[in-house]
Order: C-alpha cells, then sequence, then structure tokens
C-alpha cells in the first residue's frame, strides 16, 4: 500500500450538467478553496486558468504548503460545459417536446423500471418532473371548471383555448422556477448519449482521453486522479475505454492513477437496453489492471445511486474495482449549513465539490490539494484524519493498518 507525502498531482476533473465556464468554475474553485484553508490551516495559491489550444482543457495550479508539507497540484478540467450552454439556449417549443420524447424513452424502454429495482430512491427522482407535468396537466384541464364553480361558465371553445393558455403558461413559469426545463435538458443529453447521436460530443471525448493519457505519461506527479462528478461519471467511462484504446498499459507505468467517482450517474445510462456499449465500456475500465476506482457515494444525495455497486448493478461480476464507500455530508458541514442546505438536493449534490467546514474523511479540496495519496485516504479513512494535527501538519508514518469501514 502506498504511504508517505505526495509533492505533485495531477487531477483531471469532468463535472456534471452545468453551464459553467472556465471563469465560473475557477472563481467557484477559489472560493471553496478559502474553506479547505480555513478548515485544515493551510495555505494555497491558485494561478489563473489557461485554455488548451482547442479550448477543450482548462488547467490551472495550486500549490500548498502545510506546517510541514508542500504540495503542487495540476487541476485539468475538462470542458463540455459548451454543449450544455448550447442545449440551454434552445426553445421550449423545442425543448418541451423533446424533454417528454427523451424521458419517456426511458420509460418505455424499461430503464425506468430497473432504476427501482436498483435504487428506489433514484426511482423516484426520476419521477419528479412527471408530477410536475402531471400538476400542470391537471391544473389546465380543470381551469376552466374552476371558472364555472366560481359562477363564470365559459362555452367549450373558450374552454379549450384557456386550458391551452394555462397549460403553457404553467409550463413556463414552473419550467423555470422547478427546474423542470433543466430536467428537460439534462434527459435530452442523456438520452443523446445512449443512443450515441449527439454531434460533435466524439470528437470531444477523443480530446479527453488523449489528456488523460499525456498526464498518466509525465513522471514527475506521485499520482493521477481522474474525478468525475454526477453525469461526468457515465462521460469518464467512454472517456477512460477510448484511453485504455490508445494505451493498453494505462496506469501500469509511472504515477498511480485513480478514478474518483463522486454523486455518480453512470447507472442513469448504464441501465438503458441501449446502452450495452457503455456496459461494455464498464467491464473494460473496471478490470484494466492499472485502473483503481474508488465509488463516493451519500445518502442524501438523491440525484445519485446510493449504495449500490454499479458494476454489479448493470450485470458484470464483481472485481477489485470499484471501491464503494459511504460518507456523511452532514459531518462535511457545520449544523447551520448543512441545515440550510438539508431541503436543497441539488446543492447537495454539488457538495461533493465544494470545501468542507468540517474535518472529514472526505474532502474534495484536500484529496486535490494535500498530501495525504488518495490510496491512503482510500484505506485508512478515520485513522487518517489523526494524521493531521491541529497545525496543519501532517503524520506521513502514521499507521497504514486500513480501517474496518463502518456503514455511513
Amino acid at each position: 500500500m502506498q504511504t508517505g507525502v505526495v509533492r505533485k498531482r495531477g487531477f483531471l476533473c469532468i463535472g456534471g450538467y452545468e453551464p459553467i465556464g472556465v471563469d465560473w468554475w475557477h472563481q467557484r474553485f477559489q472560493r471553496e478553496l478559502k474553506r479547505y484553508e480555513a478548515t485544515w490551516n493551510a495555505q494555497a495559491a491558485v494561478s489563473p486558468p489557461v485554455l488548451g489550444s482547442d479550448g477543450a482543457v482548462a488547467a490551472w495550479k495550486i500549490d500548498t504548503q502545510g506546517a510541514n508539507w508542500q504540495v503542487e497540484s495540476e487541476y485539468r478540467l475538462l470542458r463540455w460545459d459548451d454543449f450544455v450552454t448550447a442545449d440551454f439556449a434552445r426553445s421550449n417549443v423545442e425543448r418541451w417536446p423533446k424533454g417528454i420524447a427523451a424521458l419517456l424513452d426511458f420509460v418505455f424502454s424499461g430503464a425506468a423500471f430497473r432504476y427501482f429495482r436498483v435504487s428506489v430512491r433514484y426511482g423516484f427522482f426520476f419521477l419528479y418532473p412527471f408530477v410536475i407535468l402531471a400538476s400542470i396537466v391537471a391544473s389546465a384541464i380543470f381551469a376552466p371548471k374552476l371558472l364555472a364553480l366560481l359562477g363564470l361558465p365559459v362555452p367549450g371553445i373558450v374552454a379549450f383555448l384557456l386550458s391551452i393558455a394555462v397549460l403553457l403558461g404553467l409550463l413556463y413559469v414552473l419550467g423555470r422556477a422547478l427546474l423542470l426545463n433543466y430536467m428537460f435538458d439534462d434527459w435530452i443529453f442523456a438520452d443523446e448519449f445512449v443512443h450515441r447521436k449527439r454531434a460533435n460530443l466524439d470528437a470531444r471525448l477523443d480530446c479527453f482521453a488523449r489528456e488523460i493519457v499525456a498526464c498518466t505519461r509525465d513522471a514527475s506527479f506521485d499520482e493521477v486522479i481522474v474525478s468525475a462528478h454526477s453525469l461526468g461519471g457515465a462521460l469518464i467511462m467512454d472517456v477512460l475505454d477510448r484511453a485504455l484504446k490508445l494505451d493498453p498499459q494505462l496506469g501500469q507505468r509511472g504515477p498511480k492513477l485513480w478514478l474518483m467517482a463522486t454523486g455518480s450517474s453512470l447507472l442513469k445510462e448504464a441501465l438503458h437496453p441501449k446502452a450495452a456499449w457503455l456496459r461494455e465500456a464498464v467491464g473494460r475500465v473496471a478490470d484494466a489492471k492499472g485502473m483503481n476506482w474508488i465509488e463516493y457515494q451519500a445518502v442524501v444525495d438523491v440525484i445519485s445511486f446510493y449504495d449500490v455497486n454499479p458494476v454489479a448493478a448493470i450485470g458484470l461480476p464483481e472485481g477489485r474495482n470499484p471501491i464503494v464507500q459511504k460518507v456523511r455530508m452532514r459531518q462535511m458541514l457545520a449544523p447551520a449549513t448543512y441545515k440550510r442546505f438539508k431541503g436543497n438536493f441539488f446543492r447537495l449534490h454539488r457538495q461533493w465539490g465544494m470545501g468542507n467546514e468540517l474535518r472529514y474523511l472526505y474532502d474534495y479540496f484536500q484529496i486535490i490539494c494535500g498530501p495525504a495519496p488518495l490510496e491512503r485516504r482510500v484505506h485508512e479513512r478515520e485513522k487518517l484524519l489523526n494524521a493531521f494535527a491541529e497545525d496543519g501538519g501532517y503524520n506521513a508514518g502514521a499507521s497504514s493498518a486500513p480501517d474496518k469501514v463502518s456503514p455511513a
């Protein structure tokens, strides 16, 4: 088991379905890094972002130091926010029918029933837009009847037009207020990904694969971590499969290679009957000798699959990958902060990439900037917390015996 201190780390990140450009992402990174500095008594300096020649990758460096350690980290953002921004720009006339069609495809294909079989919580999350749509349709149907009950009966054609007006009005208002439009766009993209019909996506994923291969061949890194969040958890499987085709020995030489999935939506796509190609890619990634895959899950993150081994869930034999670990978001945040976020499922889902207010075994910025190798963090968990002193010092020689992981 690897112990000691990381002095230089390569960290590649593919985010979820959000229209967050480089500047916004970098500003949020700097803001949340401040929380890390306060929580762990460390100091960090971040360079400005630099775009690659094709704009698909943005990178910046972080120099971090504690009482007795110093780490240089290279953060490489694998960008696909332009796809999301383009989706958000579509008109509602295009969005609503496409969104409903995409959702129905996941129903009639049987994917939705597989969600309930694997994770009842995610199954109910899938039903959320249907509940909103049903409420809107019911309101539109009963609007003329409500007027009649109030003593204002309307003739047939007027009643019909009134219902249409209520339907479109509620779709417009609630589409924004309840994030229905966002979910339509998200499911449209997921449907396009499953059926492999999203224009220009293949070229972008090939670019990401080349970036990962280049990073793993950089001998100056002590470890390389590929981080995938939310819908990025599905995209990264395709990317890593492409990287393995470019370099069949990926991760077997040079720095240790980790895939870190947080709040992953891999099964959202992989459980679709038409996603056999994706399931095959997952199998190849899981079996790759140089791949080490940690899957972090939290019960309060209903936008992901909790207490599920994704490899087993798609019918593949279980092996050494992935390592599935549960964490408690309640222990990452101050009580008042957690209470404020508790009912906001989307904010809790984003916490995977935010700064901690409390020292805890999962800390996004400690994984990026801290001196402990991810392997030690995965296998020691609670013990690793004790390796950090109050002044931020790190005891690299503390016991490396694996923890007995207790349920979160």
